[in-house]
């Protein structure tokens, strides 16, 4: 009986904690409340007494914590010292791991983004992926802190994942080794065209701002005064790197982020500080796998009007956690507030958040702040200004992918091409050759199918064998050449001097 009034006193003494933040609000003791409180004791008590098995009250107790929380949103927790743990992790930029930012939507567990370079990148792992299965069991109603333990682990060990992906009739099965994952904020960047340059920023991990000035400031030395600014696929990060870097594109003291929740002492807007950058024309490149630090960015320099957002419409993940201590090993993690555009959008999706705060709905329109005061639609997400929809991996890629067949054969091409130059093309002989491979690898299909993803076949073969001679950028150089939207971005820069070209440009889709 002394353990149960001791876990009584404790529950009483967290409902402020819970209920209200930073200790501003007294709990209102009303009579309902101490009526709860009494029935929650009472209940743990007839189980403690009568349940068919001894209990841990420990546990018991934790589970109904997460429970309460499992009600809010997905990014509220009660996080046990493993848990606390692991929400570390990320922030030392190495793990271990398959290399996916994930999320929870209506449900399931979901890809937010692939990160490059990773084993689930390499895998075919995509934006919008849901993985239905970890090691044949249901992810359905599955925290993000569980999923992060299941597909964490040591290296050079396995995890099997069933994917859901759209556009494919059947969910499939993959196998993934895990490894160290080091997180890259600017894996890439160069001169694609005369004064055109190209930023590929993967992710907003601590420094990412100073990789892209570094870049910028490179590029400008290179006589490039246009720019692409790739987003794609970029879960976010670091909320200070988002600030930096939209300040490298927007005017100083211009309104970056707004953070607003329902206690007014978590608000706070957040502005650029730099003197800001000459108006160059700037196309931002965003997807669905784009989220929170991307969108905060994109957001921004659409509603100053300082550049074209292309692609498709973002995530939506624009929500902010704080970290609560508990007791001296456990901490909450709670939801407190939302992230807002300059002009008052609300970056988070609605359909992935619970809780009692007015957001605006798809309904509500928004004004830019520069002189073209042009409309912009809210409901959570950024919707790009020449819209696009993602382009998914075909069902041969993708099986051929799942094997790593590309890799494994590029890298033997390579080796028995030693002088192979930049620009190389792949003949037919060697498609024969790769298809004759993937039969002998078991893959399967047919003779039409290669024919007609023909293409796209040839574009991941010369990603893999570049990337196998040349690194990183060899893979890029092909892949950028390729690339639908980039091509297009290029064309729009090509025929924009100033900011008026390029708004002019783009009002043509």
């Amino acid at each position: 009986m002394k353990k149960l009034r001791r876990y009584g006193i404790i529950m009483i003494a967290m409902v402020p904690l819970l209920l209200f933040i930073h200790g501003q609000i007294q709990l209102q003791t009303t009579r309902y409340n101490l009526q709860k409180l009494s029935e929650f004791t009472y209940i743990l008590r007839l189980v403690e007494s009568n349940w068919v098995q001894e209990v841990n009250l420990d546990t018991l107790v934790d589970f109904a914590i997460q429970g309460m929380l499992k009600s809010l949103d997905p990014h509220s927790a009660y996080l046990t010292p493993e848990g606390t743990e692991e929400l570390t992790i990320q922030s030392k930029g190495k793990y271990g791991g398959l290399g996916i930012q994930i999320g929870i939507r209506d449900g399931w567990l979901t890809v937010i983004a692939p990160i490059e370079g990773t084993p689930a990148y390499r895998a075919g792992i995509r934006a919008g992926d849901r993985i239905i299965k970890i090691e044949g069991v249901s992810t359905k109603g599955i925290t993000l802190q569980e999923a992060v333990k299941k597909l964490r682990g040591k290296p050079g060990t396995k995890v099997t994942i069933t994917i859901e992906r759209p556009g494919m009739e059947e969910p499939f099965d993959l196998t993934i080794t895990r490894a160290i994952i080091e997180i890259k904020s600017v894996p890439y960047y160069g001169v694609l065209e005369d004064d055109i340059g190209y930023i590929r920023l993967a992710h907003f991990d601590g420094g990412a701002a100073d990789e892209v000035r570094k870049a910028v400031d490179d590029l400008r030395s290179k006589g490039v005064r246009k720019f692409i600014l790739d987003l794609r696929s970029n879960p976010g990060g670091l909320l200070k790197e988002a600030v930096d870097v939209a300040d490298i594109f927007i005017g100083k003291d211009s309104l970056v982020v707004a953070v607003r929740g329902r206690n007014p002492s978590i608000n706070r807007d957040y502005k650029a500080k730099q003197p800001g950058s000459p108006p160059w024309p700037v196309v931002v490149l965003v997807d669905r796998g784009s989220a929170s630090a991307s969108e905060i960015v994109s957001g921004a320099i659409q509603d100053w009007e300082r550049g074209v957002i292309l692609g498709d419409t973002t995530f939506g993940k624009g929500s902010v956690q704080h970290i609560f201590r508990v007791t001296g090993d456990r901490v909450l993690k709670l939801t407190t507030a939302l992230y807002y555009t300059p002009s008052g959008r609300c970056i988070h999706r609605t359909d992935t958040l619970r809780y009692l705060l007015r957001v605006p709905t798809a309904k509500d329109t928004f004004y830019t702040l520069g002189k073209r005061h042009r409309p912009q639609v809210g409901g959570g997400g950024i919707i790009p200004d020449i819209v696009h929809d993602t382009r998914y991996v075909s069902p041969i890629v993708n099986r051929i992918m799942r094997k790593g067949l590309f890799l494994t054969f590029g890298a033997r091409y390579a080796s028995e091409h030693a002088d192979l130059k930049r620009g190389f093309d792949i003949s037919d002989d060697v498609l024969e050759e790769f298809k004759s491979e993937l039969r002998a690898h078991d893959v399967e299909f047919a003779d039409s199918e290669f024919v007609a993803h023909k293409d796209e076949i040839k574009l991941r073969l010369k990603m893999a064998i570049a990337e196998t001679k040349w690194g990183n950028a060899g893979r890029y150089e092909v892949w950028l050449k390729a690339d639908p939207w980039v091509n297009e971005a290029v064309e729009i820069l090509k025929a924009s001097e100033t900011l008026d070209d390029l708004f002019e440009q783009a009002s043509r889709y």
